[in-house]
C-alpha cells in the first residue's frame, strides 16, 4: 500500500547542493531493494526509493550550480567509490538518497545541468539508464568506431540508449527486442535489428562487443556470437566473467557509478542530436505504484 510521510528537508555540506525535485524516474533496482533482493549493500529501513532525479537548484555550496539551475542526477550513495569521494565512504540507502520526494542533498560531483533541449520530466528518464549505457560501452567495453555493437535488450530503458550511444560512437549497431518494437529500435539508430523470438536470429552475427541488457537464454546466445577478442559486458548476469571465461571470451559485469561528468557529455549528445531521446512513459506522483507495476513486468518500451 501508498503511504505518504513527511521528512525534514535534508541540510547540505561542503560541496553539496539542495534540489527541489520536479521529476524522478523508477528502476528495477528500486523495487528489488524495496522487498530485499539486495541485502549485500549499505541499507537501513525505512527507506525513500529512487535514484533518479531533476529539479531546481534551492541552495548550493558549490562554485557550479547556482540557486535555480534545472539539474539532473543520479543519486546512488557511493559507499563503493571512496578512493576517488573519499567523502562518501559512510553513504548508505536509506531516507536520504532517495528521489521520490520533494527535496534532496547531493555532493555536486553527481550532479549536470540538465540537457537544455529536454524538460525537466524529460532529464528525469536519463541518469541511471544512460549512464549504465554509456560506462558499459566506453569505460568497460571500450568501444571503437566501425566496431559491431550487439545490444541485448535494445528496446528496454538501458538497452534504448546503448543503441544510441554506440551509433554515435561510429559502430555497427545490431539490437534486439521482440518484432513489435523493431521500429522503434530501428528510429533510435540500431543498423538491424533481431527477434530474439526466432531460431538462429543470431547465427550470421560476429560480434565486438555485446552489451547483455537481457540474461538468460540471450546472455548465451550473444556469448556464441562474440568474435575471438571481442568482450561481453552485463547488467544482469554477475557472474559473466567465468560464463564467459569457460568459452574464452572475456567478460565483465559492473555497478553503474554516479557521474556529473558523465552526464554532461550524455546531455551534449543529445542536444547536439547526435543521439536520439528514448520512448518515456511520463505519471503523476499518485500514480506511482502503477509506475513500479510496469517496471516489474520487464515489458516497458523505453523509459
Amino acid at each position: 500500500n501508498k503511504a505518504t510521510v513527511s521528512i525534514p528537508i535534508p541540510t547540505i555540506g561542503e560541496n553539496e547542493v539542495l534540489i527541489k525535485i520536479s521529476a524522478s524516474a523508477i528502476n528495477p533496482v528500486d523495487f528489488k531493494i524495496m522487498e530485499g533482493y539486495i541485502r549485500a549493500w549499505p541499507q537501513s529501513f525505512p527507506i525513500v526509493p529512487g535514484w533518479d532525479v531533476s529539479g531546481v537548484i534551492e541552495q548550493s555550496n558549490s562554485s557550479d550550480f547556482n540557486i535555480g539551475d534545472e539539474v539532473f542526477a543520479y543519486t546512488r550513495p557511493a559507499w563503493d567509490l571512496s578512493d576517488a569521494h573519499p567523502e562518501c565512504s559512510s553513504e548508505s540507502i536509506g531516507t536520504l538518497d532517495g528521489t521520490h520526494s520533494s527535496y534532496i542533498a547531493l555532493k555536486s560531483w553527481k550532479v549536470a545541468k540538465k540537457p537544455s533541449t529536454l524538460t525537466l520530466e524529460e532529464a528525469a528518464a536519463i541518469p541511471l539508464a544512460a549512464l549504465t549505457a554509456y560506462q558499459a560501452l566506453h569505460d568497460k567495453g571500450n568501444i571503437k568506431k566501425d566496431q559491431t555493437v550487439l545490444i541485448l535488450a535494445a528496446s528496454g530503458g538501458v538497452g534504448s540508449y546503448a543503441v544510441g550511444f554506440a551509433k554515435a560512437a561510429g559502430a555497427t549497431v545490431i539490437g534486439t527486442c521482440s518484432a513489435r518494437n523493431f521500429d522503434y529500435v530501428k528510429n533510435l539508430g540500431a543498423d538491424d535489428v533481431r527477434d530474439y523470438n526466432v531460431d538462429g536470429y543470431l547465427d550470421d552475427i560476429d560480434a565486438d562487443l555485446v552489451f547483455d541488457c537481457a540474461g538468460g537464454k540471450s546472455t548465451l546466445d550473444g556469448l556464441a556470437r562474440l568474435k575471438e577478442n571481442g568482450k561481453i559486458v552485463s547488467i544482469v548476469t554477475f557472474d559473466i566473467a567465468d560464463v564467459a571465461k569457460k568459452q574464452n571470451r572475456d567478460g565483465e559485469a559492473f555497478l553503474v557509478n554516479p557521474s556529473g561528468d558523465n552526464l554532461r557529455t550524455i546531455g551534449n549528445l543529445i542536444d547536439e542530436g547526435k543521439v536520439k531521446f528514448p520512448q518515456i512513459k511520463v505519471l503523476n506522483f499518485d500514480e506511482i505504484q502503477q509506475a513500479f507495476s510496469d517496471i516489474k513486468s520487464s515489458r516497458t518500451v523505453g523509459k
